[in-house]
């Protein structure tokens, strides 16, 4: 568990880990929780106290096989990198920014914008669409987009392997925040790393 009592260092820590093998720590009613969660310490909780942090996925399996999705566990955890280029600096730039998201093993395909923001990025206050791309693995169960803390709006899928939507979300104050969660039929999901509104 993560005490968020203690704010990040925004130079050294960007990011955070959403899920891993050992579950997901989104939130208290996210699907395919963490086990032995602490109330408090969720990744929510830290968006709640206004810290701006991007998604990661972490295998957290000490298996030597990096990338690899875990066979004996629904989840593994993998992060994909929005970088402009596949150097070191590049993808330490996007972490960096936080135009990261986060899957929970499945290699699913995920864009999202609030306007021409992308994920990870900062948006001032108004009216804005979010625009959601998604390729999936596997037939996509749903979309939701969760603002602030909770879930806004969102989509069914039908089964769909490649969704792209738009979503008006009325007028956003400075303060709050914009993720997308994707849930597939088989149990995979992914999350976007938030855009936050100044």
């Amino acid at each position: 568990a993560v005490d968020w009592s203690v704010p990040p260092d925004p130079r050294l820590e960007p990011a955070t880990e959403i899920v891993s093998v050992h579950g997901s720590s989104e939130a208290a009613d996210t699907p395919s929780r963490i086990y032995s969660a602490v109330e408090g310490n969720f990744v929510r909780d830290a968006l709640a106290r206004g810290y701006r942090l991007g998604f990661l996925g972490s295998g957290d399996t000490h298996d030597g096989h990096p990338g690899l999705a875990q066979l004996a566990s629904p989840t593994g955890g993998l992060t994909g990198v929005l970088s402009e280029s596949v150097t070191a600096e590049g993808v330490l730039a996007a972490i960096h920014y936080r135009r990261t998201y986060a899957t929970s093993g499945p290699r699913i395909l995920l864009r999202v914008a609030l306007d021409a923001t992308a994920m990870g990025g900062t948006i001032g206050p108004g009216d804005h669409e979010l625009y959601v791309r998604v390729v999936g693995t596997a037939p996509l169960e749903r979309i939701d987009v969760v603002r602030s803390g909770k879930v806004a709006t969102g989509a069914q899928c039908d089964g769909a392997l490649d969704f792209t939507s738009a979503y008006s979300l009325g007028a956003l104050q400075a303060g709050e925040y914009v993720y997308v969660r994707v849930l597939q039929r088989d149990g995979g999901a992914a999350w976007s790393s938030p855009i936050f509104v100044e």
